[in-house]
């Protein structure tokens, strides 16, 4: 009898193995099949592929990849996208505010921002819910309304800081941007051959930018003026409007550039090297909190522990 129990006992765990297997084989299969679609449709919409196929670290690009899949679902099948009510559409104005100094577009839409939203704001609500539930019910009320809060908001500050990223990689990499155009200018080559320089040696978001950037006045789409004051009008910078708006002038009346380029590159790094310091700066005083709220009290208690344990075996 113990045989037969433990015969069909390893029968029915072999199977539930060969079940398990198969499901997380057609599980890969058709989460490959998603990636697929959504590289296509990205293909196809204008994006750069090779530039949103970063594995996702932290909780903002998590919220990114979110926020895409959520507007590929919308775009593909409108009628799955349920939470288009004027109710959840409510302060979508930051989304029109900060989504176009993103990059992000096409990829994010307005319309997958609003249905990411809704979606965030009910899981992170019942995710409270359940976690206070386990001590009140008052508690998961309370639990469930910050929840529904936090994820009203996830969307949006995972925007803010998409945006804020972008800037930081403009600033970054703008100094040099402008010394390689003026290099060019300098050594007898045209604006346009001088823009090329970049774009065609540095493979940077900024590279990438100016090269779509360059092929749209090339192609006839706009004009060069429109193109970078385009350019310049997707990030959240105005130094860099600033360049933008001296190399328009330059271009218009013939005055030097080269000159202005290399005064405004040397501007743009100190200027990052000013926010740098900034950040540094910042650091001791970021640390005093998990400084006073983790090793103090620790240390607190290694040292008076002792003595409390005396006084109370003394009392």
């Amino acid at each position: 009898m113990a045989a037969a129990l433990q015969a069909s006992s390893c029968v029915y765990a072999g199977l539930l193995g060969l079940l398990l297997v198969r499901w997380y084989g057609a599980a890969r299969q058709r989460r490959a099949q998603r990636e697929r679609v959504r590289m296509g449709f990205l293909a196809s919409s204008g994006a750069d592929p090779s530039a949103l196929a970063v594995a996702c670290h932290g909780l903002a690009a998590r919220l990114i990849g979110f926020l895409r899949s959520r507007t590929l679902v919308v775009n593909m099948k409108p009628h799955l996208g349920i939470f288009h009510h004027r109710v959840w559409a409510l302060g979508s104005r930051g989304f029109d505010r900060t989504l176009p100094l993103t990059g992000l577009a096409p990829a994010v839409t307005k319309a997958g921002c609003i249905d990411a939203r809704a979606w965030a704001c009910l899981a992170v609500a019942a995710a409270g819910a359940l976690v206070g539930a386990v001590f009140s019910l008052e508690l998961a009320a309370l639990a469930g309304c910050v929840g529904g809060v936090v994820g009203w908001k996830l969307p949006l500050w995972a925007l803010h800081q998409e945006r804020d990223t972008r800037r930081n990689d403009l600033e970054g990499h703008l100094s040099e941007m402008l010394e390689v155009v003026s290099l060019g200018l300098r050594s007898g080559l045209s604006f346009d051959g001088s823009f090329a320089l970049y774009h065609q040696h540095f493979s940077n978001a900024l590279g990438r930018n100016s090269a779509s950037t360059q092929q749209l006045w090339q192609l006839g789409l706009a004009s060069r003026e429109g193109a970078l004051r385009a350019l310049a009008a997707s990030y959240d910078s105005q130094m860099f409007s600033r360049v933008v708006e001296n190399i328009v002038r330059s271009l218009r009346f013939g005055s030097s550039l080269a000159d202005e380029l290399e005064a405004s590159a040397v501007e743009s790094r100190m200027a990052h090297k000013a926010v740098l310091e900034e950040k540094v700066a910042k650091a001791p005083v970021k640390m005093l909190v998990p400084t006073a709220a983790l090793i103090l009290p620790a240390m607190l208690l290694l040292v008076l522990g002792p003595v409390l344990l005396q006084m109370m075996q003394g009392f």
